[in-house]
């Protein structure tokens, strides 16, 4: 089974609970792919843009960084992160200007032919 995560806000709480259910989903030994969308794609930045700093700043402090957090499931196991190319070209952002945890981009239908009866779609 694969479990497919999309990811749709950048703020820190949001942002927290999609790294920890990729990382968790991982550890569990599925095949987990985090897709970015929405504005979530300005977190995935090489200068990442989150809602509300001072907030981020405390999931960082509690060691809860969400780019930490995703960085460290790629070692867990089967890990994708792909961003969505359609909210990339609504907010301008260039694949050279991914932060290098991003694996891929590519569209929604594409995201869609990948994902099989038996796999878990959640939304985020």
């Amino acid at each position: 089974m694969s479990v497919f995560i999309v990811l749709t806000r950048n703020d820190p709480a949001t942002l927290y609970v999609a790294a920890a259910l990729t990382a968790s989903y991982a550890a569990l030994g599925n095949d987990t792919v985090l897709f970015i969308t929405g504005n979530a794609i300005l977190a995935f930045r090489k200068k990442p843009v989150v809602t509300d700093s001072n907030e981020h700043e405390l999931y960082v402090k509690a060691n809860a960084d969400y780019l930490s957090i995703i960085n460290d499931s790629k070692s867990l196991g089967n890990v994708k992160i792909i961003a969505c190319t359609g909210v990339m070209s609504v907010y301008g952002v260039r694949r050279d200007e991914l932060h290098e945890v991003v694996d891929e981009v590519l569209d929604f239908p594409t995201l869609i032919s990948r994902i099989k009866d038996n796999d878990k779609l959640l939304i985020v």
